[in-house]
């Protein structure tokens, strides 16, 4: 036999080594029974999965893409009002407008943490539909600004209103989905931004039709249309939102327990579903979090000024106001289309970051022919799409990789909201990347972006060594991770658990 094949005769051998220290740990009977319970495959059959996962899929999927939608239309309009000469009646002057895109941001990023903590503790339909409305009110509110002052305050309360949802249903997500599905239920969720800003400007164009209709200005139109239907949808989601799959009525007792069972399989002896507050200190301390923060800082930076700025750019090829719109919308929809072939590929093969770094420099390359002097205008414009097609996919694997290799429910709610907070800090920074002096070519706001992206490629690398280390010492030393555990406390461990495999 080859000694490949000795090789993973020994991996094997080790993982099920692992899987049992458990039960050498374990002393009671009642942790013994749940042991048992979390290692029981037999139950699970494919037909039966696959069956429940399509019924999953078709409760779930849907009203989060609406979510989704809603939220980020709600967040970018201000661009829209823009055209609808929000600067102009609300006398804005230098750079405000683009620290009035900032200031979102902050509210955004201040309470990320503390109300993804208080998450874990309130319904899914409670939770996201009470922020809907929140927010949506205060969309409603922006209509009637009168000045500076007015617009930066709404856009602070609208980022404080927005916080925690995002990183709320990445949880809500993981309650439902094991490790391998994640990705690409995610990329349907991401897909809400992608639809948004493809079409941001086609619906916000319709809206602004209606100024001086009852004495609003076009902008003001924006803001109360758009407002006013989050409002009105989330009272339906208060009621069509399905919480956890041990509590929802369309479920039957079976497949409620095969819900619960297989992500139980999948997580191993991490999983955990009480709060413990010692998992929360764990994410705060842990290595891998900072490197997915800094990661997504800068995918977050490079997608908010792409989206922000995209019609700048194409108008600066030439192109008249309408026109830009119109040419706004492609890179979109085929960022869309890749984002949810690539992630399904990415599940399928149970790896992310190979995929992410592709899709990466995928951009590199599109951001470097813009940064070239002579390029012809068509080629300029060919390489924008070439930028929609790998930089959204990058979004949900960055998303999927942190949430997938976070493990103990209270470790992965707040792991991931340091990680969609840290992320974020990036949108305050893609509101000053491309500056108006910069204007028509953006040189200095391409090359901006393209560092980002390096940065992105040189983070992903160093992250999946150490989570290869790690894994490779999981396997050579499982016990080594077991000290001081009991029966007790185990479970504390989260994703530091021998038996949790990270996923690459």
């Amino acid at each position: 036999m080859s000694k490949h094949s000795d090789d993973l005769i020994d991996d094997s051998e080790k993982k099920d080594e692992i899987i049992n220290i458990p039960k050498e740990v374990t002393t009671n009977t009642e942790e013994k029974k749940k042991a048992e319970l979390i290692f029981k495959p037999e139950v699970i059959t494919d037909a039966n999965e696959k069956k429940l996962i399509k019924k999953i899929d078709l409760r779930i999927i849907p009203l989060i893409v609406v979510v989704n939608i809603l939220s980020f239309l709600d967040r970018v309009n201000i661009g829209n009002a823009k055209l609808a000469h929000l600067e102009h009646d609300l006398n804005l002057v230098g750079n405000e407008y683009n620290w009035a895109l900032s200031i979102f941001f902050l509210g955004y990023i201040l309470f990320e943490v503390p109300t993804n903590i208080i998450s874990i503790k309130i319904k899914p339909s409670i939770w996201i539909s009470t922020r809907m409305i929140s927010w949506g009110s205060i969309v409603i509110a922006m209509a009637f600004v009168k000045n500076y002052s007015q617009l930066m305050a709404t856009r602070f309360f609208l980022g404080t209103f927005q916080t925690g949802l995002y990183s709320g249903v990445i949880f809500y997500i993981t309650k439902w989905y094991k490790r391998s599905e994640r990705s690409y239920r995610i990329s349907y969720f991401n897909a809400g931004i992608i639809i948004s800003g493809a079409f941001n400007g086609l619906i916000a164009f319709s809206i602004s039709s209606l100024n001086g209709k009852f004495g609003f200005n076009g902008w003001q139109w924006i803001f109360l249309i758009e407002g006013a239907i989050t409002v009105i949808i989330a009272f339906f989601c208060y009621f069509l939102i399905s919480d956890y799959p041990e509590i929802t009525i369309w479920l039957t007792d079976d497949e409620r327990k095969l819900a619960v069972d297989r992500l139980r399989i999948d997580t191993g002896h991490a999983y955990a579903t009480p709060f413990d507050k010692h998992q929360i200190t764990s994410a705060f301390k842990d290595f891998k979090v900072y490197v997915f923060t800094l990661i997504y800082f800068c995918v977050v930076a490079a997608i908010y000024a792409f989206t922000f700025f995209i019609p700048s750019i194409v108008n600066g090829m030439g192109f008249d106001d309408v026109i830009s719109q119109l040419l706004s919308t492609p890179p979109f929809i085929l960022g869309c289309i890749s984002s949810i072939i690539i992630t399904k590929i990415s599940d399928n093969h149970k790896i992310r970051s190979p995929y992410l770094i592709s899709g990466l420099l995928i951009s590199i390359i599109g951001y470097s022919f813009l940064i070239v002097h002579g390029t012809s205008v068509a080629l300029k414009y060919t390489c924008i799409c070439v930028i929609g097609l790998g930089l959204f996919v990058s979004f949900p694997l960055i998303v999927a990789w942190a949430a997938d290799n976070l493990a103990g429910e209270t470790k992965r709610a707040v792991g991931f909201a340091i990680v969609n907070g840290g992320g974020n800090l990036g949108g305050i920074l893609s509101a000053q990347i491309y500056k108006y002096s910069d204007a028509p070519a953006y040189i200095s706001g391409h090359i901006v972006t393209v560092s980002l992206l390096i940065i992105c490629v040189v983070l992903s690398i160093i992250q999946y060594c150490y989570l290869n280390r790690m894994n490779r010492y999981k396997l050579e030393d499982p016990k080594r991770f077991l000290k001081g555990s009991n029966a007790d406390d185990a479970t504390h461990l989260g994703d530091l658990h021998p038996s949790f495999t990270y996923i690459l």
